[in-house]
């Protein structure tokens, strides 16, 4: 079984950058902290137990980065997110149609 980070298609790197996480549905924003980071994604943490809609718009102020995300994974007060890049989007569109 591969380890994960020989599954990443980018390095992460430690980090503790506070950002929010944007609903569309005018809920209340959500605060968390970036725990590790790639071009490809993050490791959100927050102070409580959360559950995270399958995507969002995750904003760093820090870095002054406002992006789509999706869930890829949870764990209580962990997230794993990816970041739905265009180039993202059209990989997972092509190979849902590759599976098809």
């Amino acid at each position: 079984m591969k380890r994960e980070s020989e599954r990443r298609w980018h390095h992460r790197r430690s980090s503790a950058f506070s950002a929010r996480i944007v609903f569309n549905d005018h809920a209340p924003e959500m605060t968390c902290t970036v725990q590790n980071l790639s071009s490809g994604g993050a490791q959100l943490a927050f102070a409580t137990i959360v559950e995270l809609p399958p995507e969002f718009v995750l904003e760093v102020p820090n870095l002054n980065l406002r992006v789509e995300a999706g869930v890829v994974w949870s764990r209580a007060k962990l997230h794993g997110v990816t970041f739905l890049w265009p180039q993202h989007n059209r990989r997972m569109r092509q190979s849902s149609t590759d599976d098809a």
